[in-house]
């Protein structure tokens, strides 16, 4: 039933030299689990240990419960070292007519924050999709 409603946000690190960490990664509906297996279920503290190298691109992945009348709401935190950079909220209820997924606290004068993609669903019913959220420093 809610397996339907998920997300996969696909953090692509633009950042020269510098890692970007999770932090403070939190669901109010659903879970996380591995990429690509929906039944593997992973805690918040895991998504918190991830780290994406410069360069590299990582997804956290996250869908409601299976046979559950909900879908998953959340929000993590990305960091350069001691620097927040932003923080990522998704909701993609089940049984409504709409999505969101936005970019909050973001410290636009330090980076550029864009998000999107070719495979993402932002604002309509369904799946959220893949979306992919790209970082860079700005000169």
């Amino acid at each position: 039933m809610a397996y339907g409603q998920w997300v996969i946000l696909r953090i692509i690190n633009r950042l020269q030299n510098k890692r970007i960490s999770v932090k403070n990664a939190r669901l109010d509906w659903g879970k996380f689990h591995q990429n690509g297996n929906k039944d593997e279920e992973i805690t918040a503290a895991a998504v918190n240990a991830v780290t994406i190298t410069a360069g590299q691109t990582t997804d956290i992945s996250s869908c409601g419960r299976s046979d559950a009348a909900s879908g998953t709401e959340g929000t993590l935190d990305l960091y350069d070292g001691d620097t927040k950079i932003c923080t990522l909220y998704w909701n993609c209820p089940w049984g409504a007519k709409y999505t969101d997924f936005r970019i909050q606290d973001g410290n636009w004068d330090s980076y550029t924050l864009s998000a999107g993609g070719p495979k993402s669903n932002i604002g309509w019913s369904g799946a959220l999709g893949e979306i992919e959220v790209e970082i860079s420093k700005k000169a």
